[in-house]
C-alpha cells in the first residue's frame, strides 16, 4: 500500500512538472533574429620567456561579428542563444636580442588576425526598454594569420575551444536590439607561440568589448 501511494505521488509530481513546463512553453514568446556589430579585443600574456625574443601585444584593433540568435521571453525574463562569426585583430611587437652588443634590437610590429565562432547563451531581465544581461560564451577558433609569419615563422598555438562569459546592458525597442557587453575569459586562449619553428609556452587570454545591433523577426 505504501509503495502504491509513493508511486502515485511521484506520478502526480511528474505530471505537475510536465504541466508547468507545457504552460511555460505556451506562454513564452520565442523569436528568431539576426545581429551584427563591432568588437575591440585585447590579449594579455603572462610568464613569457622566449630567450632571444621579446613578444608583446599592443592595442587591439576593431573587428566585427555577424550571425543569428533566438530569444525566449517570459514574464520579463529572457534567454538568448546566439551563433556568431567573429573576426578580431591585434598588433604584435617582436624584438630580437643582439648577442654581440647585449641589447635588444628595435621591435618590429605586425598585425595578428583571428577568425572564430562565438556561441553565447545570454540570460537577462527587462526593466522597461532596458536590459541587464549576462551568460557564458563558448568560442571555437577557426584560423589565424600574422604579418610576422614570413619574417619570423610566427604562429599562434591556440586551443580549439575556450570558455568565457559576457555581461552588459542593452535596449530593446520593438524588434530592434542594441547591446553593449564585456567579454572575459574562464580558460586560456592558447599555450604559446611558435617562432622560427621553436615553441614558447605561456598563458595568453583574450577579452573584448562588444557593441551590436539585432533585429527580431516576426511580431
Amino acid at each position: 500500500m505504501y509503495n502504491q501511494k509513493l508511486t502515485a505521488m511521484k506520478n502526480r509530481i511528474i505530471a505537475s512538472f510536465i504541466g508547468v513546463f507545457f504552460t511555460i512553453g505556451l506562454n513564452a514568446q520565442v523569436h528568431f533574429g539576426i545581429r551584427g556589430g563591432i568588437n575591440s579585443s585585447n590579449i594579455k600574456l603572462s610568464d613569457f620567456d622566449a630567450g632571444q625574443y621579446s613578444l608583446e601585444y599592443a592595442r587591439g584593433s576593431v573587428g566585427f561579428h555577424v550571425g543569428a540568435m533566438m530569444q525566449i521571453k517570459l514574464l520579463g525574463v529572457f534567454v538568448q542563444p546566439e551563433f556568431l562569426f567573429t573576426t578580431t585583430q591585434s598588433d604584435i611587437s617582436i624584438a630580437t636580442f643582439d648577442d654581440g652588443s647585449f641589447t635588444w634590437n628595435k621591435p618590429e610590429l605586425g598585425d595578428q588576425r583571428f577568425n572564430k565562432i562565438d556561441i553565447p547563451v545570454i540570460f537577462g531581465i527587462k526593466l522597461g526598454p532596458m536590459k541587464l544581461q549576462a551568460g557564458p560564451v563558448a568560442t571555437m577558433m577557426l584560423n589565424s594569420s600574422s604579418d610576422l609569419l614570413d619574417r619570423y615563422q610566427f604562429e599562434e598555438q591556440f586551443k580549439g575551444a575556450t570558455l568565457g562569459y559576457q555581461a552588459g546592458v542593452g535596449f530593446e525597442l520593438g524588434n530592434l536590439l542594441l547591446d553593449v557587453k564585456y567579454e572575459g575569459n574562464l580558460s586560456k586562449l592558447g599555450d604559446g607561440v611558435m617562432i622560427g619553428g621553436q615553441p614558447y609556452y605561456f598563458d595568453q587570454r583574450m577579452n573584448q568589448w562588444i557593441i551590436s545591433l539585432g533585429f527580431l523577426l516576426g511580431d
